[in-house]
């Protein structure tokens, strides 16, 4: 019998196509390969994305002489605001739980105060403020030994002084007469005198202002020093290490920030301008590479990135670098987060509704973030030891709701889930300070409510 055959072209179509579906086969393992590998080079992205490049900023920037000149204002008018505090009752039922590891970097001053966790604060104090409450900021005002609080109220041309009685309770405001929308305040003993003076943010003139303190609850008229293009964020330091105080100022319209140097009889000898990010908000000083001369970072909104400048050791930064963030990165801190003896970063992000957390890589580098979600519009962000674990914790707000956040840390620049504890409504603003003298950091925070609320650490 006459064996079968298969045809020789049934035989070739037969090849092919098994040709094609191996080739089908393996494009369609590849292209699955290649989605895989995307998706966690994207992850991968996104969890460790920094930016190296840097910028150089040349020393021919032109350096201007700094002139002063006294505002209108020709006296300082002090008032009282009506009314007493008031006690908001909204009880926090938690308990103070021990915890073991022990280790330095302690922002607590009472060493026998015991770690706890959960926190436990007081109801908040609720202050009345001016219209507008912008900036808060403390410090020892009058000749006591008791923190006293500032606050800037924005629409009221005015600053508002709480002054200290040492347990956690502060007078109504005396408020002193100033120019309008004052964006930023900050305190500092600018004439060593021993008396801490009051410095301003004059936007709308595109000014610092510094009131010199006098004693008895009383200043001179403001003193004002020309900067960039809407000023709205300032830091103190003594960049080029002549025991003379310098400031420096963020300038939102022009991505740039104005250093003013030396300090001296009322005046500053010059100043010199520095290009940052866009929309830049916020600034912060500190030592990112422990070569002992003072750095900065700002918060470079427009770009999603933060910017560090490294003082080039004779007070002048030349070198420029830029690290990414959340959405709109706002509010700013720096401290030693996870006790390596390096400054590390915190900034809010508020079209993200996050915060960022950027560890220095103990070179003066921030290899990536850390992404911790509050929800809202997180504005404000201040960093302190609130549970006496010798690590430093996370203090921040939420401009949609009527809350502070609290993040402790895990003891490795890591931070738990967020605790919360009841505010007035739209807070702005976040400060930290022992108000009531028992070696435990206090919380005071400004809301669009305008109030001052006070919450002391029962810890």
């Amino acid at each position: 019998m006459e064996a079968l055959s298969i045809p020789d072209d049934q035989s070739q179509k037969e090849n092919i196509l098994s040709t094609k579906c191996r080739f089908l086969l393996w494009s369609w393992l590849l292209i699955l390969i290649s989605i895989i590998i995307s998706v966690i080079a994207i992850i991968i992205s996104i969890r460790y994305q920094s930016s190296f490049s840097s910028i150089d900023i040349k020393y021919d920037i032109e350096t201007t002489s700094v002139s002063k000149r006294t505002t209108k204002t020709t006296q300082m008018q002090i008032t009282s605001t009506e009314g007493n505090s008031k006690i908001v009752s909204d009880v926090n039922k938690y308990i103070c739980l021990v915890t073991t590891s022990i280790s330095r970097n302690i922002s607590n001053t009472n060493s026998s105060y015991i770690p706890c966790n959960p926190l436990k604060f007081s109801n908040y104090t609720s202050y009345s403020t001016g219209s507008g409450p912008q900036s808060i900021s403390t410090g020892y005002i009058d000749e006591d030994s008791f923190l006293d609080i500032v606050v800037v109220n924005k629409f009221d041309s005015n600053i508002g002084i709480y002054y200290g009685f040492g347990n956690g309770k502060f007078s109504s405001a005396k408020l002193y007469s100033t120019t309008s929308y004052i964006m930023y305040v900050d305190v500092k003993d600018m004439n060593n005198d021993n008396k801490s003076d009051i410095l301003l943010i004059y936007t709308q003139f595109n000014e610092l202002a510094i009131l010199i303190n006098r004693g008895n609850q009383s200043f001179d008229s403001a003193i004002t020093y020309p900067v960039g293009n809407y000023p709205y964020w300032i830091d103190i330091s003594d960049f080029n290490k002549n025991n003379l105080t310098d400031v420096v100022v963020v300038n939102d319209y022009e991505a740039s920030v104005t250093v003013l140097y030396d300090y001296y009889n009322l005046s500053f000898s010059y100043s010199k301008m520095y290009p940052v990010g866009n929309d830049v908000t916020a600034v912060s000083v500190a030592d990112f590479n422990n070569d002992l001369y003072p750095d900065f970072v700002t918060t470079d909104y427009s770009d999603n990135t933060v910017s560090v400048l490294i003082n080039s050791k004779d007070g002048m930064f030349k070198n420029r670098k830029t690290y990414f963030t959340g959405i709109g990165p706002w509010g700013l801190a720096t401290a030693d987060l996870n006790n390596d003896n390096f400054i590390d970063i915190v900034n809010t992000n508020y079209l993200s509704s996050s915060l960022s957390v950027l560890l220095n890589d103990e070179h003066g580098n921030f290899n990536g973030w850390d992404t911790y979600y509050i929800g809202g519009a997180p504005v404000s962000v201040a960093l302190a030891d609130l549970n006496n674990d010798k690590f430093i914790d996370i203090i921040t707000t939420n401009y949609d709701d009527n809350f502070v956040y609290i993040l402790l840390n895990k003891q490795n620049g890591k931070f738990q889930t967020y605790q919360r504890f009841t505010t007035d409504l739209n807070v702005c603003i976040v400060t930290t300070g022992d108000f009531n003298q028992d070696g435990k950091i206090d919380i005071a925070l400004i809301t669009n409510q305008n109030t001052l609320d006070v919450l002391l650490n029962l810890c």
